[in-house]
This record gives C-alpha cells, structure tokens and sequence, in this order.
C-alpha cells in the first residue's frame, strides 16, 4: 500500500539513502533534520520510495526538493508527491538542472512553464537549472 505522509524523524535515514543515490551534490542529513517539517514521504508498504519538500515564501510555494529512489521510479511515484503538495490557489516554483528532462517534463504535464535560466545554479558541475513556475489554478500566467 502507498502512502504519503509527513516525513517524521524515523524517515530521514531512508530519505537520505534517496537524496545520495539521486543527486551528485546531496543535501546533508542535517538539512533534512531542520527542515523535517517541510518534507512528505511516499512509502510503499511502511518503506520510504521518494520524497517531496516545499516551503512557502512571500505567498509562493517553491518545491525546494524532491526524488524516488532509482529502483522506484517510473512508477508514479514523482507524480504523486506533485498532487500531494500542488492546489489551485497558490503559485509554484521549482529550479530543476536543464539535463533533468524526465523531470521537466513531469512538471510541465503538471502546468509548470519554464520561465528563465539561472547560469551556472549547480555548484557540483556548474550547469544550468531552469526556473519553472505554476500559476493560480495551474494556469501559465
């Protein structure tokens, strides 16, 4: 059975074994402990598969994390920590390395448009994030 829950303290072990396997610059599991309440899991049977974090900063919700665990993915599991966290009254944002199409194209089947380029935003390779932006209602705007 999958569920999606908030991420408790329990969970970081596991969420942190995601973040390594998925990302050449992971975040630290100290970042993931100040931040636990800005985090949902996915789990699938009671063990954590991905992870979503937001946090809401003047009146916009930014997506500032999120990944499945490698074994997990392409399973609907990116989809439902989207419709977890995405609601037709606040405006979304997301940075995502322009390598990532799996990922760009996900947002965007969720109403994300691409909006501008931050130069060199990754600091582990120097490459390019898109900034992406999901209006009132999923409307581009």
């Amino acid at each position: 059975m999958i569920n999606v829950v908030p991420m408790t303290e329990k969970d970081i072990t596991s969420v942190v074994a995601i973040e390594n396997m998925s990302f050449a610059a992971p975040k630290s599991e100290a970042v993931f402990r100040e931040d636990e309440h800005k985090y949902l899991v996915v789990k699938d049977s009671g063990k954590v598969v991905g992870y979503i974090g937001i946090e809401k900063i003047a009146g916009e919700i930014h997506i500032i994390n999120m990944a499945v665990d490698p074994a997990c993915r392409g399973k609907g599991i990116g989809k439902q920590l989207l419709e977890a966290v995405l609601n037709n009254s606040d405006v979304f944002y997301l940075e995502v390395r322009t390598s990532n199409r799996a990922a760009i194209k996900l947002y965007q089947q969720y109403g994300f448009e691409i909006t501008g380029i931050r130069k060199k935003y990754y600091q582990d390779n120097s490459e390019d994030a898109l900034t992406m932006r999901r209006g009132i209602n999923g409307k581009h705007t």
